[in-house]
């Protein structure tokens, strides 16, 4: 049975922080005898769902490799690829690090783009690249998927 990888941040402590910082905060606020007291607390819990809201988010990111099989999800939709589906992998940018979409063929012939959160994840980049060469050698690599596997094999994470 194959596990999913772990995160690579620690989500709780900002959540645990976020959570009393808005608390006392709205607290303070409630406290005092000024004006429009209320709709400033609100718009404080407001902040602080938007805050959580993130943070959760962030917490979706998932990768399972089962052989040839590829689980991942990024927010809420969980996909699931076959090596042989995969036409290109392509690199885009995010704060945490470098991500990947995999183009992939489906059954009916359409293509769709596949989002993996590898940077959220811990061995993401290695653990991805490591089941595209096994399975998904015949993927076309963009010029930053290419570098990044480069980097991979210099470091000794991917023969």
């Amino acid at each position: 049975m194959a596990h999913p990888l772990a995160l690579s941040y620690n989500w709780q402590t900002p959540a645990i922080v976020s959570s009393v910082a808005a608390i006392a905060c709205a607290g303070f606020v409630l406290r005092g005898a000024t004006p429009g007291r209320v709709p400033v607390a609100l718009l404080v819990l407001a902040l602080w769902w938007a805050f959580l809201g993130v943070v959760w988010a962030r917490t979706r990111a998932l990768l399972q490799v089962d052989g040839a099989r590829l689980t991942l999800r990024r927010f809420r939709t969980v996909h699931t690829v076959e090596g042989p589906q995969v036409e290109r992998v392509e690199q885009y940018l995010t704060a945490h690090g470098p991500c990947y979409r995999l183009r992939v063929r489906q059954p009916d012939g359409r293509l769709r783009r596949v989002p993996a959160p590898v940077a959220l994840l811990r061995a993401g980049h290695s653990t991805l690249f490591t089941w595209i060469l096994a399975h998904a050698p015949q993927a076309e690599l963009d010029r930053g998927s290419t570098r990044t596997l480069d980097q991979l094999r210099i470091r000794g994470l991917v023969t």
